[in-house]
């Protein structure tokens, strides 16, 4: 099915109403959304170039809020939906904002609502809407945008797979699932977003060994920091697997400190 793209005058639009109205994104009507969108800028066209895709996206609107362990599921779905889409384009709110809003419009909600507390505080509503409706990022954890995390985890998973010798991609996409703490601090580190290799090392050392410690916020926060600052010193694109191997577990910080 082909949908089209949100223009700039629609995004101005959907962020208008989030600020103003945002519990019309959590049980939408798509007819009414774009009515209102309509309304807010005088009838101005609020549609850019097409947006094609080639997979059926409705199983993502059929889930409960049970967790994390969905996304293994899920995220391969949304990368084959969306086959010609580059990790250069993986930032990009007008691709997100109208999968979020149009597409599959109540995945956003069902998957967050279990998870937040969000709904009892009407003036944090709008924030909350915005970044996982409208917002290009995927980092920051639980701020990211609902489709688009899928779509970085099946992109991630399947390139760091193809980069690893012993990694295959369903057990990484799995790995990087059901460990979502370690996986959301990777999301917000771009440096190595943009370097397969480098993931899959680290998902190779995390798989061996007595890791788990590296599923908690603070663990993981050091760990993939640890890298930054040697990525600052050194390469590590230049490593051969064994010295990127070894840089990783240099970087690991031991359990309980």
């Amino acid at each position: 099915m082909t949908y089209r793209l949100v223009n700039d005058a629609g995004i101005a639009a959907l962020k208008a109403l989030a600020q103003r109205e945002p519990r019309i994104f959590i049980e939408p009507d798509t007819d009414w959304l774009e009515t209102r969108m309509a309304g807010i800028l005088d009838d101005e066209d609020i549609w850019g170039s097409p947006l094609s895709l080639q997979a059926d996206l409705s199983p993502l609107e059929r889930i409960d809020a049970s967790g994390p362990e969905t996304d293994a599921m899920f995220a391969p779905i949304v990368r084959d939906a969306l086959p010609n889409l580059k990790p250069s384009d993986g930032l990009d709110e007008y691709t997100w904002a109208t999968m979020n809003c149009f597409v599959v419009p109540r995945y956003a909600h069902i998957r967050w609502k279990g998870t937040s507390n969000i709904w009892k505080d009407p003036a944090r509503l709008p924030s909350y809407v915005e970044s996982h409706w409208l917002k290009g990022n995927v980092g920051e954890a639980r701020r990211a945008n609902a489709v688009a995390r899928l779509w970085w985890l099946g992109e991630l998973s399947s390139r760091a797979a193809q980069a690893s010798p012993v990694l295959e991609s369903d057990e990484l996409l799995h790995a990087m699932a059901d460990n979502v703490n370690l996986y959301h601090q990777l999301l917000s580190r771009r440096y190595i977003l943009a370097r397969p290799r480098l993931v899959a090392a680290i998902y190779e050392m995390f798989l061996e060994g007595d890791n788990d410690h590296l599923n908690v916020t603070t663990y993981a926060s050091q760990f993939l920091s640890a890298l930054n600052i040697r990525a600052a010193d050194v390469s590590l694109d230049l490593m051969d697997r064994n010295e990127l191997r070894d840089a990783v577990e240099e970087a690991k910080p031991p359990k309980g400190r």
